[in-house]
C-alpha cells in the first residue's frame, strides 16, 4: 500500500497520507493545486509515488530542516529548521526532513528557503512545476524464518537477520537504510520463505553452542551482516583480525561495547556521504581519536570494524549518546521470535539468570486520600521482580514474571506492531467510572490537539459492565480507564468486567488507571491488545490523576508508551508501580519535530545550561540526524544523543515560545508554553 497524494482546500496545498502508519503530511499552497500522479524518475532517492503541482511556493507545518541536492546527488545546500536559503536557477531535488515520511520535492527553478521551528517555506522562481515524492517508513519483514529447537538452527537463523540491510556502507546506521530482520517462528523444521539472504561481509561472530550465547549475540549479528557459528570462546573474526567478546566473562557486556562503538563509529563516518554536516559529536571526538573518516568511508565492512575497533573503548565511551533500549530475554526457545524486534531496534539483549522468587513490594508510602481500588485490603502482586538495573532510555523484560521498573513484553504483542490496520483517523476513549476521580477526565481535552492527525475522541462517564464489554471489544486504538479495579475485574457501576470474559481485546492500546490493574490488563493484552499502563500495587487518587494527565500530554506529543513512562518514574519515583504490559514502542502520534525529548534546565552564574535529553521512537529510530535551533545557533546532532546548551533567558524564552516541550524542573514535569525563563 503506497502513500496518497491528495489536494487541500482551505487552506489550500497538498496532503500526503500514509495508511499504514497512520499519519499524515501537509503542505501548503498559495493558491487551489491540483495534484497530477507522475512517474517517480526524477528522484534522486527512491520514492513510492510522485505528483506535480503548479505552485510558487510550500510551506510546511512544522519546522524541519532541507536537504538540496543536484540531480547527481550532490549535496549543494541545507537550511536547519528555516534557516535561510538561496539558489540560482538549477534542477535540485529537496529533502524534507524528520517528516512522518520521507518527502521529496523535485524542481527546475530558484530556490528560496525561510521559516522557523514553526513552519518553512520554499519559493519558487515565480509559479513552476514541483514534482512531490513520497515514500512510507513502514518496513515490514521480507520472509519468515522456522526454526526448531535446535542451537544449529538457531544460530543458521539469526545469520539471516542481516539480510534486510539495504546496504552494507556505514549508511546503513541510518534506520531508513537498515530494514527490518525476518521473522523468526519456534517450529519443528527449518526452513526460510521470502527474500532473505545474508550480505557477504566478511565477518563471523563465534559463541558456545548455547541459547544464551545466540541471542545475546543476535542484534550485534543483524547489525553487522554476521554469519553466527559455534566457538569455544566468543570472538568477532574476521580474515584480518579477531576480536575476544569475553568482557569480564560476560559476553552480554562486550556485545554491548561492540556494538555502541562500531554503530556511532558508523553515524560519525556516514558525514562523508550523502550528509555532510558538521555533526556535533564529530566534532568533539575527532581530536581524541587517530582515524581517518574519509578514507573510512570507502572501506569494506569488515575493514571498517577492524579499524573501529583499534580505538580503546574508553575513548570512545565518553562521546556514546545513550541507548535506546535493553531487552532481557528468558532463553526459552519460543523466545527466538523476539529477536527480529530486538534486532531491529538495535537493543542490548540480555539473558537473566532466572529471578528470586521472593516478593518485591511496590507498595509507595503514601497514596492520599483513598484508593482506586474496589478492596481497601488489595496487597501488591505477588509475582513481582527487580531485574538487574540498565543505563538505557527504555528496559523491556521477556520472561514469565512481571518486572519492577521494566515493561512486560511478550512475541505475540511485539508482533503486533506489524498488523496495522489502515486508518485515517485515531480513536480515543476515556471512561471515567467514579465521579471522584472526575479531575482526570481532563485528559480527553488533551488527547487529539495535535492539527496533523484526525482525532475521534469520545468521553464515557459512568459506562456499564456491557456498554465496557463492547467497548474493549470494539476497534479503538487507545482507551484511558479511570476508576477502580482489581482481580475481580473492572468496576462498572453495574458490577465489576473481568477482562477474562472478554472474546477478543481490540483496544490496540490502553492505560488502566487503578489499583492492582496488571491482571486485567496482562489479559487485555494476551485477547489481543498490543500495549498497555498498569499498576502493581494501589494507587492514591491524587498521584493517580498527575501520572493520567503526564502520561495523556506525553503521548499526544509523540512519545511511545514506554518513553512516556520513563518520563514520568524518572521524574517521579514513587511511580514506580506503574509498568508496561505488551509492546512499549507503539507510539499513539508522532512527535511533531522529529525525536521527542525532555528539556532540562540548570540556573548558573552565567545563564542557563539546558540539556535536550530525546527518546527515540520506533518511528524515529536511533541513528537518524536532528537539528536544534537555540541561540541563534544550528545544531546538527545525533538524535539519540544527550547534549547541552549554555543560553541566556532570551535565548530561552524565543526557543520557548517558537515550539512546546515537557521540561523537568523541580522534580516536576512542566511544559514549556506553561512556564519561562524567569521560573528556572
Amino acid at each position: 500500500m503506497k502513500p496518497e497524494i491528495t489536494a487541500l482546500v482551505e487552506p489550500h496545498g497538498i496532503r500526503l497520507t500514509d495508511s499504514i502508519e497512520r499519519t499524515q503530511f501537509d503542505l501548503y499552497a498559495p493558491s487551489a493545486v491540483s495534484p497530477t500522479l507522475t512517474d517517480t524518475d526524477s528522484f534522486y532517492f527512491p520514492v513510492d509515488v510522485a505528483a506535480a503541482v503548479q505552485t510558487r511556493s510550500l510551506r510546511t507545518t512544522k519546522g524541519l530542516d532541507v536537504y538540496v541536492r543536484d540531480t547527481d546527488g550532490e549535496l549543494v545546500g541545507q537550511s536547519g529548521t528555516g534557516s535561510d536559503l538561496k539558489l540560482p536557477l538549477g534542477a535540485y531535488n529537496l529533502e524534507l526532513a524528520n517528516t512522518q515520511m520521507k518527502v521529496y520535492l523535485a524542481v527546475e527553478s530558484e530556490i528560496s528557503v525561510s521559516g522557523s521551528t514553526e513552519a518553512v517555506t520554499v519559493s519558487f522562481g515565480g509559479e513552476t512545476r514541483v514534482e512531490v515524492g513520497a515514500r512510507s517508513l513502514h518496513q515490514r519483514p521480507a520472509g519468515t524464518i522456522t526454526v526448531p529447537d535446535d542451537i544449529g538452527a538457531t544460530m543458521d537463523a539469526v545469520s539471516l537477520l542481516g539480510s534486510a540491510l539495504k546496504t552494507t556502507s556505514c549508511e546503513r546506521s541510518f534506520p531508513t537504510l537498515r530494514g527490518h530482520p525476518p521473522l523468526l517462528e519456534p517450529c519443528e523444521e527449518f526452513a526460510v520463505e521470502g527474500e532473505v539472504v545474508r550480505p557477504e561481509t566478511g565477518i563471523r561472530i563465534e559463541v558456545p553452542a548455547d541459547r544464551e550465547s545466540v541471542y545475546e549475540a543476535a542484534p550485534l549479528a543483524y547489525y553487522l551482516g554476521a554469519d553466527v557459528v559455534p566457538g569455544d570462546e566468543p570472538r568477532l573474526v574476521t580474515d584480518d583480525f579477531a576480536r575476544p567478546l569475553d568482557a569480564s566473562g560476560r559476553l552480554h557486556e562486550a556485545v554491548r561495547r561492540v556494538l555502541q562503538q562500531v554503530f556511532f563509529l558508523d553515524c560519525v563516518t556516514r558525514t562523508e556521504g550523502y550528509y555532510q554536516v558538521d555533526l556535533r559529536e564529530r566534532e568533539r571526538l575527532e581530536p581524541e581519536v587517530d582515524l581517518d573518516f574519509a578514507d573510512l568511508y570507502d572501506a569494506p565492512l569488515a575493514e571498517q570494524v577492524e579499524r573501529y575497533l583499534q580505538v580503546p573503548f574508553d575513548v570512545v565511551e565518553p562521546h556514546l549518546p545513550q541507548w535506546k533500549v535493553t531487552m532481557d530475554v528468558s532463553p526459552t526457545h519460543d523466545n527466538v521470535a523476539v529477536l527480529p524486534f530486538a534486532a531491529d531496534e538495535l537493543a542490548l539483549v540480555r539473558c537473566p539468570d532466572e529471578p528470586d522468587p521472593s516478593v518485591v513490594d511496590p507498595e509507595p508510602r503514601e497514596l492520599g486520600s483513598f484508593y482506586r481500588s474496589s478492596n481497601e485490603g488489595d496487597g501488591p502482586a505477588s509475582d513481582v521482580i527487580q531485574p538487574d538495573p540498565v543505563d538505557t532510555i527504555e528496559h523491556v523484560w521477556v520472561g514469565d514474571e512481571m518486572p519492577l521498573g521494566a515493561s512486560k513484553a511478550t512475541p505475540e504483542a511485539l508482533k503486533r506492531r506489524l498488523d496495522v490496520t489502515p486508518k485515517r483517523h485515531i480513536s480515543v476513549d476515556v471512561v471515567c467510572n467514579d465521579d471522584r476521580m472526575r479531575e482526570e477526565d481532563v485528559v480527553g481535552d488533551i488527547y487529539g490537539t495535535r492539527d496533523i492527525y484526525d482525532f475521534e475522541v469520545s468521553v464515557h462517564n459512568n459506562l456499564a459492565t456491557g456498554d465496557l464489554r463492547d467497548l474493549l471489544e470494539s476497534g479503538t486504538d487507545f482507551l484511558h480507564y479511570i476508576g477502580h479495579v482489581d482481580d475481580d475485574g473492572i468496576r462498572c457501576p453495574d458490577g465489576m468486567l473481568d477482562a477474562g470474559t472478554l472474546e477478543t481485546s481490540g483496544v490496540r492500546s490502553f492505560i488502566l488507571n487503578g489499583c492492582r490493574s496488571y491482571e486485567q490488563g496482562e489479559v487485555l493484552v494476551e485477547k489481543g491488545s498490543q500495549v498497555g499502563v498498569v499498576t502493581l500495587a494501589k494507587v492514591g487518587n491524587e498521584p493517580a490523576t498527575d501520572v493520567g494527565k503526564e502520561l495523556a500530554r506525553l503521548l499526544n506529543h509523540g512519545f511511545s508508551m514506554q518513553s512516556a513512562l520513563s518520563v514520568v518514574t524518572d521524574v517521579k519515583s514513587v511511580d514506580q508501580r506503574y509498568v508496561i504490559v505488551g509492546d512499549g514502542s507503539l507510539e499513539l502520534v508522532r512527535s511533531k519535530c522529529g525525536t521527542p525529548a525532555i528539556l532540562k534546565p540548570e540556573k548558573t552564574e552565567d545563564g542557563i545550561l539546558l540539556e535536550f535529553d530525546p527518546y527515540p521512537t520506533i518511528n524515529s529510530p536511533t541513528g537518524g540526524f536532528t537539528t536544534t535551533k537555540i541561540n541563534g545557533q544550528q545544531i546538527p546532532s545525533l538524535n539519540y544523543a544527550v547534549f547541552q546548551k549554555a543560553v541566556n533567558r532570551e535565548a530561552l524564552d524565543e526557543f520557548f515560545a517558537e515550539s512546546t516541550h515537557p521540561v523537568e524542573l523541580d522534580g516536576e514535569i512542566v511544559w514549556s508554553d506553561d512556564i519561562s525563563a524567569m521560573d528556572i
